[in-house]
C-alpha cells in the first residue's frame, strides 16, 4: 500500500479539490462569458446612449441659452465673443454627435430618431449663424449711417460756411452796395434752405419706417435744389466782383453735398439696411429656437427608446445569473464533501500556524518595545533559536557603502572595537548572493551540497538565509545554521522566518525614523521660529499695503457678504468703519444716485457670478458698475468709480475683488475744462457777430422764451393755437442762432422746437407743462450763457452810434420832435438843407425807410421765383416817406416775408399761363402805403390770378369751418380764412409753403403790437372762382416817424 506523508495526503485532497474548482470554474467562466456577453450588450448599446444623450441634451441648452444671450447684445464686441463662445460649444456639440451617432447605428429607431434630431440641430446652427451675421450687419449699417450723417453734417456746414463769407463780403464801391444785400439775402435765404437736409438726416437717423426712409431721398433733392437754385440767383449777381473766387468754392461745396447724398449706398440706404438686418436677426432667432426645441423633444425621445431597449438586456442579465448560481450550488455540495475528508490533516496545520502567529505576535511586541536596532536584531536571532533550535545566527546591514556588515550574533558575543566587523560586497559568497537575488536560499546539509568544500572534522549544518526588503529595496540579510541533526528547516519555517523578516524590516525601518523625527524634533522649533516670523512679516506687509494704499479694495464672497479683509481706505471713500460681513449691496447702493434697475442687474449679476464656472463672468461682466455716484448728508456727493476681478479656483470663481476710487475731484476738473472749452466756442462765435445786431439777438430771444415760458404756465390742456404760436418763436430763435453761426443755442433750441412740432403732429401725446417748462428753462440757460459773455465777460452790450460816439436816446427823439416843428417855418433853401440832413442823421441812427428794411425780403422772393420756376418779379415799393424804429425791422420783416412769398407762390402764375392770358412772362408785386390817424396802411398787390375763393370754401367745408348745405357766405369773408390757424391752399407741403403756419403768424404778429391786416377784394362776381385783392396791413404809428415836409423836398 501506497505510504503517504501528511503533506503528500494534504496535497493530494487539495489536488483532487483544485480539480474539481477547475471543473467548477471552467462551469462558472462559462456562465460568466454569458453574463458578460448580455452585460456588455448593455453597456455597449443602452447604456452609453442614455448617459451620452443627457451629456448632448445638456450640452444643446447651453448653446440655447448662448444664441439668446447673444441676441440681447449691444456691441460688436459682446456679438464676436458670444459667436466665438458658440463656435467652441457647437464644435464640442458635434463631438458629441458624431459618438451619440456611433451608438445609435446598430438600432433602426434610435438612428432613425438620431437623424432627426441632427437635421433639426444643424438647422438651429445655421439659423444661430445667420443670427451672428445679421446683429453684425445691423452694428455695421448703423455705424455706416452714423458716419454717414456725420460726413453730410459737415458737408452741410462746409456749405453754410461759404454762404455765409458771401453774405458777409464787404465791396468797396458803394455803387455796388445795393446789389451787395441783394447777394446777401440770396445766400442767407440759401443757407436757411440748408435746414431741411438737417432736418431730414435728423428723421433718417432715428426713424423706423421704412416708408418715411424712401420718401426722404426726395425730401434730400427737394431742399438741396431750393438752396442751390438760391444760390444761382445772387451768383449772377455776385459774380463780377467776385475776386476771391468765393462761388467756385461755394459750387465746390454744394457738388461735394450732392456727391454725399447721392452716393450708393449712402444714409437712407444704410438705414434701410439696418432695419432689414434686425428683422432677419429676429426670425433667425425666432428659427433656431424652434429648431432646438424639436432637437430637444428628439433627444427625450431617444432616451425613451435607450430605456425600453435597457429593460430588454437586462432581463437576459438576470437569466444568464439564474443558470450560473444553480450550477455554482451543484459544485459546491461537492466541494464540501471532500473539503471535510481533509478537515482534520488541515486542523493540525492550522493549529501549528497558531502557535506560529502566536510567536509572531510575541516576536512582534517584542520588536515593537525595541528601543534601538541592536536590541531589535538580537531578539529576533533569539526567537529564531528558541522555535526553530539554530546553534547560531548574524545579521548583515547594508552600509553606506552597499556592503553587507554584520551588526548582531548568536549566541551574543563581546565585540572588539578595535577589530572592523565582517562585510561582504553584493554577489559575494552565500550572503552576497541572496542579498543580489534577494530570494531565499536553503541549504539541507552542507557536507552534500557541492557549492561547500566538506570538513571530515565537522558535522554538516543546514543553513537557511533570508533576504530583507523593503518593496524591492535591499536592507539586509538573516543569516541561520545548525546541525543537521537537531536541526530540521520545514516548509512553515520558511514562512515563519519570512514573517519575522518583514517584521524586522518594519522595525528597522521604525527606529530609523524615529531617529529622524528626533532630529527633527530637535530642529522644529527653530523652524517653527523662523517660519512664525517670516509669515508674520508678510501679514504685517500685507497690512501696511491694505492700511495706506489710496483705493477701496474689497472681496465679495458667497452670498454677497463683505469679506473681512479690506483696504482702510474704503472707510474714508464710504465713511463708514461698518464694512466687514457687511452685503456688498448695502454698502454700495444704499445711497446711489443709479436707478433701481441698474441696481438689481448689478445685483443679480453678482450672484450668478460668485460660486460658478468662470464663464458666468463673462456672460454678466457686462451688467456690472463702473461709475456711480452717492450723496451723503448735506447733500455732498462723491463719483466712483469701480472695478470688477473674479477670483478663480478650479475653473469656480469664489470671490469677487472689487477695486474703488474716488474720482469726484478729478471729474470736477475735467468738467471744469470742458466748460472753459466751450465757454472759449461761445466767445469765437459772439465775436464774429456785429455787437448791435448780437445785442438785438439776445434780446429778441429772450422775448421768444419769456412769451413761450407764459404761454406753457398758464396753459392747462393741449391747444393747437398755443402750440402753433410756441413752434414759431422757437423756429424763429434757431433760424436767426443758425444765421449767425450760434451752434450751442441752434442744437438746444432746435431740440425744444422738436418737441412742439411732434406736439403739433402727433394727437396721442400729452400736455405735460413740467416737462416743456424744463426742455424750455435749458434754452433760457444756453441763451443767457451767451448774453452773460457777451456783456459781462466781453463787455459788447453797448449800442454806439457807427461813428462811435454815444447819444442819448431821449436826447434824439427831442431833437426830431424840435425838427418836426420846423416843417411849417419858411426857411431859406441852405437852411432847408442843413435841417434836412440833420433830419436824416438823426433818423437813421434809430430808423430807416421801409424799402431798406425790407430789402432782404424783396431778394428771397427774387430767389423763390427761381425755385418755383417762375420769372423774377418787379417789385414796385412806395413807402409814403416813412422811417421804422429799429425795434420794429424784425416782426415788419417776418410780416412781409409771409405775404410777399405768398404772392409768388400762389397768385403769381408762371410764364406759359401769364403769356397765354397776355400778361407779360414776369408778375408784378407792388406796396403803397397810406398815412392815417396813428396808423400807416400798407396795401400789398399782384397782377397774378387772384385768390382762390371756391377752393378756400370746398376746404373750409371739408374742415367743419362751414356746413355745405347753409348758405355760402360772402366772398371776402371766405377771403379772410387764409388767417385762420392751419389753413393753407398749398396742394402738398414743401419749405416754401403748405404747414399752415404762415398767414396766422402774420396776423398773431400785427395783434399783438395793435396791428391788423385782412383781405379785400377788387369788384368782381361773388361766385368767381378766383377774385383780384390787396392785403391791407395796418400798423400803429409808434413803429414808425414821418419825415418833415421841408426834409422831403430838400
Amino acid at each position: 500500500m501506497l505510504q503517504l506523508s501528511f503533506n503528500q495526503k494534504v496535497g493530494l485532497g487539495f489536488f483532487i479539490i483544485i480539480f474539481l474548482l477547475l471543473i467548477s470554474g471552467l462551469s462558472s467562466l462559462w456562465n460568466l462569458h454569458d453574463i458578460d456577453n448580455s452585460t456588455t450588450r448593455v453597456n455597449d448599446t443602452a447604456v452609453p446612449v442614455v448617459k451620452e444623450s443627457n451629456r448632448v441634451q445638456i450640452q444643446l441648452l447651453k448653446l440655447a441659452k448662448l444664441s439668446s444671450l447673444a441676441y440681447n447684445a449691444t456691441s460688436q464686441t459682446d456679438i464676436l465673443k458670444y459667436q466665438k463662445d458658440f463656435e467652441v460649444i457647437a464644435e464640442r456639440f458635434e463631438g458629441m454627435q458624431k459618438s451619440l451617432s456611433d451608438l445609435t447605428r446598430s438600432n433602426a429607431i434610435m438612428g432613425k430618431e438620431f437623424k432627426s434630431v441632427q437635421e433639426h440641430y444643424r438647422l438651429y446652427a445655421e439659423a444661430v449663424r445667420n443670427m451672428f451675421q445679421a446683429k453684425l450687419n445691423v452694428l455695421q449699417a448703423k455705424d455706416n449711417a452714423e458716419k454717414n450723417v456725420g460726413e453730410l453734417m459737415n458737408r452741410v456746414d462746409d456749405v453754410g460756411g461759404a454762404l455765409l463769407e458771401i453774405a458777409y463780403y464787404r465791396v468797396s464801391d458803394e455803387k455796388l452796395q445795393e446789389d451787395m444785400e441783394l447777394v446777401a439775402g440770396f445766400a442767407n435765404g440759401a443757407d436757411a434752405q440748408l435746414l431741411g437736409v438737417i432736418k431730414t438726416l435728423e428723421e433718417v437717423r432715428i426713424s423706423t419706417d421704412l416708408a418715411r426712409l424712401e420718401q426722404a431721398r426726395d425730401d434730400f433733392n427737394f431742399v438741396f435744389n431750393d438752396s442751390r437754385n438760391q444760390l444761382e440767383s445772387g451768383a449772377r449777381v455776385f459774380r463780377p466782383f467776385d475776386e476771391e473766387g468765393m462761388l467756385d468754392y461755394t459750387y465746390e461745396t454744394y457738388d461735394a453735398l450732392r456727391a454725399g447724398l447721392d452716393a450708393k449706398p449712402n444714409v437712407v440706404d444704410f438705414k434701410i439696411r439696418q432695419l432689414e438686418e434686425a428683422e432677419v436677426a429676429k426670425q433667425q432667432l425666432i428659427n433656431a429656437d424652434n429648431e432646438v426645441s424639436t432637437a430637444i423633444a428628439g433627444l427625450d425621445n431617444l432616451l425613451d427608446a435607450a430605456d425600453t431597449q435597457f429593460n430588454t438586456l437586462q432581463n437576459d442579465v438576470f437569466a444568464s445569473l439564474d443558470f450560473g448560481f444553480k450550477s455554482s450550488i451543484g459544485m459546491l455540495i461537492v466541494l464540501i464533501v471532500l473539503a471535510a475528508q481533509n478537515f482534520n490533516s488541515m486542523r493540525q496545520a492550522i493549529r501549528k500556524k497558531m502557535i506560529d502567529l502566536a510567536k509572531l505576535n510575541d516576536i512582534g511586541r517584542s520588536l515593537a518595545a525595541a528601543r534601538d536596532q541592536n536590541s531589535a536584531l538580537e531578539e529576533v536571532l533569539q526567537s529564531m533559536h528558541e522555535k526553530i533550535g539554530v546553534d547560531r545566527g548574524s545579521v548583515y546591514l547594508l552600509n553606506e557603502d552597499q556592503q553587507l556588515e554584520v551588526r548582531a550574533y548568536f549566541p551574543p558575543k563581546i565585540v572588539d572595537p578595535t577589530i572592523k566587523p565582517a562585510k561582504f560586497t553584493i554577489g559575494q559568497g552565500v550572503l552576497g548572493q541572496v542579498a543580489e537575488s534577494k530570494k531565499v536560499v536553503f541549504v539541507p546539509n552542507t557536507a552534500k551540497d557541492k557549492n561547500f568544500v566538506s570538513d571530515k572534522k565537522q558535522s554538516g549544518q543546514a543553513l537557511l538565509c533570508v533576504p530583507l526588503v523593503d518593496k524591492d529595496v535591499l536592507i539586509g540579510v538573516i543569516n541561520l545554521s545548525g546541525d543537521v541533526k537537531k536541526v530540521a528547516f520545514a516548509d512553515s519555517d520558511y514562512e515563519f522566518v519570512s514573517s519575522v523578516a518583514r517584521s524586522l524590516v518594519t522595525t528597522i525601518k521604525n527606529i530609523r525614523m524615529r531617529e529622524v523625527i528626533e532630529e527633527h524634533n530637535r530642529n522644529l522649533e527653530q523652524k517653527v521660529q523662523e517660519r512664525t516670523a517670516a509669515l508674520h512679516q508678510k501679514n504685517q506687509d500685507i497690512a501696511n499695503m491694505m492700511a495706506n494704499m489710496h483705493q477701496g479694495l474689497f472681496t465679495i464672497t458667497a452670498g454677497g457678504q463683505i469679506h473681512p479683509e479690506y483696504a482702510a481706505y474704503l472707510e474714508t471713500i464710504f465713511e463708514t468703519k461698518r464694512i466687514a460681513g457687511r452685503n456688498f449691496a448695502d454698502l454700495l447702493f444704499s445711497n446711489t444716485t443709479l436707478g433701481a434697475d441698474s441696481v438689481d442687474q448689478n445685483i443679480t449679476a453678482v450672484d450668478a457670478i460668485v460660486g460658478e464656472d468662470e464663464m458666468m463672468y463673462d456672460f454678466n461682466s457686462h451688467c456690472l458698475v463702473n461709475e456711480m455716484v452717492i450723496t451723503f448728508e448735506e447733500g455732498r456727493q462723491k463719483i466712483l468709480e469701480l472695478d470688477w476681478d473674479p477670483i478663480t479656483t478650479d475653473e469656480v470663481i469664489e470671490k469677487l475683488m472689487v477695486t474703488v476710487r474716488d474720482v469726484t475731484e478729478l471729474k470736477a476738473l475735467e468738467a471744469e475744462a470742458e466748460e472753459q472749452k466751450r465757454e472759449l466756442a461761445i466767445i469765437g462765435e459772439i465775436l464774429a457777430v456785429d455787437a448791435r445786431k448780437f445785442n438785438d439777438f439776445v434780446n429778441a430771444s429772450e422775448d421768444f422764451v419769456g412769451q413761450c415760458r407764459t404761454l406753457i404756465s398758464d396753459t392747462q390742456a393741449k391747444d393747437k393755437d398755443i402750440i402753433a404760436l410756441l413752434f414759431r418763436n422757437m423756429h424763429t430763435v434757431k433760424g436767426n442762432a443758425r444765421t449767425y453761426g450760434l451752434k450751442l443755442i441752434t442744437d438746444v433750441v432746435h431740440n425744444v422746437e422738436q418737441t412742439y412740432d411732434e406736439l403739433r403732429k402727433n394727437e396721442e401725446m400729452e400736455w405735460q407743462p413740467s416737462r416743456l417748462l424744463q426742455e424750455l428753462e435749458g434754452a433760457d440757460q444756453v441763451i443767457s450763457k451767451y448774453a452773460h459773455v457777451f456783456r459781462d465777460k466781453l463787455g459788447r452790450d453797448s449800442s454806439p452810434s457807427e461813428s462811435g460816439v454815444l447819444l442819448d436816446a431821449s436826447k434824439v427823439s427831442g431833437w426830431l420832435a424840435n425838427v418836426k416843428t420846423l416843417s411849417a417855418v419858411d426857411m431859406q433853401p441852405q437852411v432847408k438843407q442843413v435841417v434836412s440832413d440833420a433830419f436824416d442823421l438823426l433818423i437813421s441812427m434809430d430808423a430807416e425807410p421801409l424799402s431798406r428794411v425790407i430789402q432782404d425780403v424783396v431778394a428771397s422772393v427774387q430767389s423763390l421765383a427761381v425755385q418755383l420756376d417762375k420769372a423774377e418779379p418787379k417789385t414796385v415799393i412806395e413807402d409814403g416817406g416813412i422811417f421804422i424804429h429799429r425795434e420794429a425791422h424784425g416782426f415788419l420783416n417776418n410780416i412781409f416775408m409771409h405775404v410777399f412769398r405768398n404772392a409768388i407762390d400762389h397768385g403769381i402764375e408762371g410764364e406759359t399761363e401769364r403769356l397765354e392770358k397776355g400778361k407779360p412772362a414776369f408778375g408784378t408785386i407792388s406796396l403803397d402805403t397810406v398815412l392815417g390817424d396813428g396808423f400807416a396802411e400798407f396795401a400789398v398787390q399782384d397782377d397774378g390770378r387772384g385768390i382762390a375763393i371756391s377752393k378756400i370754401y370746398n376746404m373750409a367745408v371739408e374742415k367743419g369751418i362751414y356746413v355745405a348745405d347753409a348758405e355760402r357766405p360772402d366772398a371776402v369773408e371766405i377771403a379772410n380764412l387764409i388767417f385762420h390757424s392751419g389753413f393753407s391752399t398749398a396742394e402738398e407741403v414743401t419749405d416754401v409753403s403748405g404747414r399752415g403756419v404762415g398767414m396766422d403768424a402774420v396776423k398773431g404778429f400785427l395783434e399783438k403790437e395793435g396791428g391788423s391786416i385782412e383781405v379785400v377784394l377788387e369788384a368782381g362776381n361773388e361766385t368767381d372762382d378766383f377774385r383780384a385783392f390787396s392785403t391791407r396791413i395796418r400798423l400803429p404809428d409808434k413803429f414808425f416817424v414821418q419825415a418833415p415836409e421841408f426834409s422831403r423836398t430838400a
